[in-house]
């Protein structure tokens, strides 16, 4: 799910241009001015595994920026976690996030690039507030877009940097509770946009990964279907989603509401 929460957030790095465009900034044909997101996300969740049952909130401020040849984003969010009855405040993990257009796959109808993310261990992996150790996430994502209605699609592969020690918060599945992911894994999403008016657009996707390799002696596939609507009122950009688990229970079920402005920077025309 961390990788998923990342997409999201790139998607809401930058507005393009083109409202047929707006839900995906990542494709070289719609990157026709640098612009800053600054935003905030909150999730809300319900959840149930062998050891604890609970819930929990969270708040992350957001930083994007756009600029034709790649896009950037840093999230570090704080936690509100209750696990049978008790309840936590803290930090989660920061996570960085980079991807770039090829130049060859970035006009017309259809575009692809690269991107890299990581997450840095800044929660407390003993609480189930982070992972305990450095997660790198490479990726290819496409965009296709035809009338009203846009798909975006990625493909990767995650991995834990991490000591033996570190590896034993995984000793029984994907962590941490707020955010859960495998030592090991490939993943996929496609959402797909129709829009419904000018500046709405309505939302349907899918997430799944899969673990990989012996680091992952008690892997669990997850697989989480979300739907939701995003909403853009000049630099003002709102997204909400209703997100359920198909299988591999990361939660029962989580909201989603991410709230970000645009500052177009636009370049100083040389004095006459």
């Amino acid at each position: 799910m961390r990788r998923a929460l990342i997409s999201a957030l790139l998607v809401l790095a930058a507005r393009p241009v083109a409202a047929a465009q707006q839900c995906h900034p990542l494709a070289g044909n719609v990157w026709r001015n640098p612009g800053l997101l600054v935003g905030v996300r909150l999730d809300a969740a319900g959840y149930r595994n062998t050891s604890y049952e609970g819930d929990y909130q969270g708040l992350a401020p957001t930083l994007g920026f756009n600029h034709p040849r790649v896009a950037v984003m840093a999230l570090l969010p704080a936690y509100r976690l209750t696990r049978n009855g008790r309840t936590t405040y803290g930090l989660g993990d920061l996570a960085l996030a980079v991807r770039a257009p090829i130049p060859a796959f970035a006009r017309g109808a259809f575009s692809s690039g690269l991107g890299l993310a990581a997450t840095l261990p800044t929660g407390d992996a003993d609480n189930d507030l982070g992972m305990g150790h450095v997660m790198l996430m490479p990726e290819m994502w496409f965009n296709v877009e035809q009338d009203r209605v846009q798909l975006v699609g990625t493909a990767g592969f995650a991995r834990a940097l991490t000591s033996a020690g570190a590896a034993s918060h995984h000793d029984h599945g994907p962590r941490p509770i707020v955010n859960p992911m495998n030592l090991s894994e490939v993943d996929a999403s496609l959402n797909s946009f129709v829009r419904v008016h000018a500046r709405v657009w309505l939302k349907l996707g899918l997430f799944g990964a899969m673990p990989v390799g012996t680091v992952n002696p008690h892997g669990v596939t997850r697989i989480v279907a979300g739907s939701g609507l995003v909403v853009t009122v000049r630099g003002l950009e709102l997204s909400a989603e209703l997100q359920a688990p198909l299988t591999g229970s990361p939660f029962l079920a989580r909201g989603v509401l991410q709230v970000g402005y645009r500052f177009e920077l636009r370049r100083r025309r040389p004095r006459s």
